[in-house]
């Protein structure tokens, strides 16, 4: 073998429907935005926003300015927001690029109006983090500024639809913009709010994690085409006595004898050090339990009930497939699946095809 990489294969294909699935969900009055922050959530921006402006999508939320840079040379003719906000020095790079600014404190509104560069204004409604707060909309109000292209703000628990923080939030932000010109366009919601209904999307919606795949607000059936597909080489193959323990403090003891299967992937490349011993991979159509503790470069799974004819080195383990997702990798180690994604995409080789199986 050429490599022992693990493998992060991409389907670019299933993005555009998955684009396609949103705006069924919210109907043609409604702009959809693209975000593509943190590297398109580690799996590659300039790889992501090709195929997603050949289907017609012409707005994209970027994290910072030096994303920005990367989106414009890519894309010359699409709207580009800033999520991290503006300052003095950044003015001339927003206004000759033609970035639109989030501003979330009257600092960076006075920056944008000054330097006369497009802006978002975002509004703090209950998430907590940025925003600007009632009062201070109020002062902005009665002073003689610019209005800003769009308001937006976000739902801190747009992930369980029975919350009533989304009602309490979205009343909020109605107040709040209707402080303001009220034929300002307003974006409120992410991936998970879309399915709150058409009382929470307003003008624009704003995606992400969906894009990708992810089902953050759980819904049964899932409308969203899986993305990626994670595998790893299976490198060695190695009997265990019963009572042997495997890996680092011994967390895994065999109870009998044990086929185990060395797998060259581990928290190096972004396979959560959590999942030891609660994760099951896949390999040749059968399950394959993760046992022992996952270390920088490899972890180890139980082969013991898949046929010695089959379980040779050589073959490809996946830990993410169309049949396990991300989320089950997410719930073995605690965490969300924007976070695998981010550190996966970051730590192994990436690979895009138009669909599985026909590489880019």
């Amino acid at each position: 073998m050429a490599s022992r990489q693990p493998t992060l294969s991409i389907d670019l294909k299933a993005v555009q429907e998955n684009l396609a699935v949103i705006r069924s969900m919210v109907g043609p009055a409604v702009d959809v935005s693209a975000v593509v922050k943190s590297d398109a959530y580690g799996l590659g921006l300039e790889r992501m926003v090709g195929p997603l402006f050949e289907v017609g999508c012409k707005s994209f939320f970027v994290a910072d300015l030096g994303e920005a840079e990367r989106l414009r040379r890519k894309l010359s003719r699409v709207d580009i927001v800033v999520l991290s906000g503006i300052r003095r020095s950044d003015a001339d790079a927003y206004r000759s690029r033609r970035f639109i600014a989030v501003c979330s404190s009257p600092v960076e509104v006075s920056v944008a109006n000054s330097a006369e560069v497009a802006y978002a204004m975002n509004l703090e409604t209950g998430f907590g983090r940025l925003g600007l707060r009632f009062d201070e909309v109020r002062t902005i109000v009665h002073s003689d500024l610019a209005p800003p292209a769009f308001v937006m703000s976000h739902l801190a628990c747009a992930d369980d639809p029975e919350s009533r923080r989304n009602g309490l939030q979205r009343d909020r932000f109605i107040g709040m913009c209707e402080m303001l010109a009220p034929a300002i366009p307003r974006s409120l919601v992410a991936s998970a709010g879309v399915s709150l209904g058409a009382d929470y999307h307003f003008d624009r919606v704003r995606i992400g994690s969906a894009l990708y795949g992810l089902n953050n607000a759980g819904l049964d059936p899932n409308p969203f085409v899986p993305v990626v597909r994670l595998s790893a080489w299976l490198i060695d193959v190695r009997q265990v006595h019963r009572g042997e323990s495997v890996g680092y403090m011994g967390t895994f003891r065999a109870e009998r004898p044990t086929r185990l299967g060395i797998v060259a992937i581990g928290y190096r490349h972004g396979l959560a050090w959590l999942v030891a011993n609660r994760l099951v991979a896949e390999f040749g159509g059968y399950l394959a339990p993760v046992v022992g503790r996952v270390s920088m470069e490899y972890c180890a799974i139980d082969l013991t009930d898949i046929p010695a004819a089959l379980a040779r080195a050589g073959g490809r383990v996946d830990f993410i497939s169309p049949t396990r997702p991300v989320e089950w990798m997410a719930r073995s180690a605690s965490t969300v699946a924007q976070e695998l994604l981010v550190r996966i995409g970051g730590g192994c080789s990436r690979r895009y095809h138009m669909q599985f199986g026909a590489p880019s």
